[in-house]
């Protein structure tokens, strides 16, 4: 394969056009460069290249590291596909071309369309402007939370927060009596929280001088679920993207904390029952968040550290080939083994996700569904979300596999790797 585009794990060589790789020529006149706003980085595996549509795109090729240095040449199509070399230097050109990441830049290119500030996507609903905020927090908070004061006050509050939650639930009713309004509050913090967690991801890429182009919310792993354009997190030096992945749930370890804190020392049924049912929910949320698996923050952190940018597909296509009998030799050992963990581990967790929420929320679920009908239906909207989301999932999961066979098909047809 010569070009996989990370953010969607679909492959710039399944255009038509790439197919015909014995009919593609190239211009030998107008010269390329790479187009406004792409950024990249030298990978172990190829080059790394943030496009300007929220896609990164990993260029293997044995010249891939050189290809900033040759387009510093102005050279045209033709020329740069013969710099290149083989394997299939026109092909990649051509593809380089088709999916935007090359263009003529004596060419003036058309008009494009004002960007909509709500835009529905296969992801979720999205929304423009999430970077804005995200700068100004990181020039006017950031510096704050990184000095020393700042650091001293969340480390207490992680040590508080922590003995909050050793102390247990507090006493008291785990409901109030208005189980919709419990729901309904719940549901609200919650959302916020989330929201919060993303922000982060937003503020980190602005404090290392990217940014993050669009914002969202979707379904994902159980419930809705908000997220951020993190494109150009991927040409980051190693420790910025590592930290980028990360910072998300270290602001979820702060929030958990806060919550446990606020339920030991309310006075409120109301809060009380809230805030603990959040914490526990919250804690569960780190732990799934954190472990390296399902393309999560932690699977993303530990892909930054080994320098495997399309780490999830290449497990799931080596866990296919193993489970084919097909034997790749430039497939590492450990990757299979990483797929399966990932799908067994992947598979408990949605379980074990499961057992907690049923056990931080079971009272209030059962005060709702039996009491009137607005309360069931209160109950319908907190329940609903999750058990779709952990069903897809699932299905998702199982799937992973079998779909990794058309993805290899898809390899040979193209003469990749």
């Amino acid at each position: 394969m010569t070009i996989a585009i990370l953010a969607d794990a679909t492959y710039a060589s399944d255009c038509p056009e790439a197919h015909r790789g014995d009919r593609i020529s190239l211009s030998t006149g107008d010269a390329v460069q790479f187009a406004p706003e792409v950024a990249w980085r030298v990978s172990r595996r190829g080059l790394v290249i943030a496009g300007t549509d929220g896609e990164a795109a990993l260029l293997e090729h044995p010249r891939a590291a050189e290809l900033p240095g040759l387009l510093a040449a102005d050279p045209s199509p033709a020329e740069l596909a013969e710099r290149l070399g083989d394997p299939d230097g026109t092909r990649l050109v051509a593809e380089m071309t088709e999916i935007g990441i090359l263009r003529d830049p004596t060419v003036e290119a058309p008009p494009a369309a004002p960007p909509r500030r709500v835009t529905v996507t296969r992801s979720g609903v999205e929304v423009t402007g999430i970077d804005r905020p995200a700068q100004w927090f990181a020039r006017r908070v950031v510096p704050s939370l990184l000095s020393w004061p700042g650091r001293l006050l969340i480390g207490a509050v992680v040590v508080a927060g922590t003995w909050s939650l050793l102390t247990g639930r507090p006493d008291g009713p785990a409901v109030s009596a208005r189980p919709w309004v419990d729901a309904l509050l719940g549901f609200a913090i919650g959302l916020g929280c989330s929201a919060l967690h993303e922000f982060a991801h937003a503020v980190a890429l602005a404090h290392y001088g990217r940014r993050s182009r669009r914002a969202g919310f979707g379904f994902y792993w159980g419930a809705i679920s908000f997220y951020v354009d993190s494109t150009e997190a991927m040409t980051l030096p190693r420790r910025a993207r590592v930290t980028q992945a990360l910072v998300g749930l270290a602001v979820d370890v702060v929030t958990v904390c806060l919550l446990a804190m606020i339920a030991q020392v309310s006075t409120s049924v109301l809060l009380t029952a809230v805030a603990w049912r959040l914490a526990v929910l919250g804690l569960l949320e780190v732990v799934v968040n954190l472990v390296p698996i399902l393309q999560v923050d932690g699977h993303w952190a530990l892909a930054d550290l080994l320098d495997e940018p399309d780490l999830a597909s290449r497990a799931r296509r080596a866990l296919g080939d193993v489970v084919r009998r097909r034997r790749n030799p430039q497939t590492p050992r450990w990757l299979p083994w990483y797929g399966a963990f990932s799908l067994a581990c992947g598979i408990g967790l949605l379980a074990a996700s499961a057992w907690v929420f049923w056990w931080a929320a079971s009272d209030l679920v059962i005060a709702l569904f039996t009491g009137n009908v607005a309360e069931i239906a209160v109950g319908i909207l907190l329940v609903a979300p999750v058990v779709a989301g952990m069903l897809f999932s699932t299905l998702g999961l199982l799937l992973e596999v079998a779909l990794s066979q058309d993805v290899a098909a898809t390899d040979s047809d193209t003469g990749g790797r």
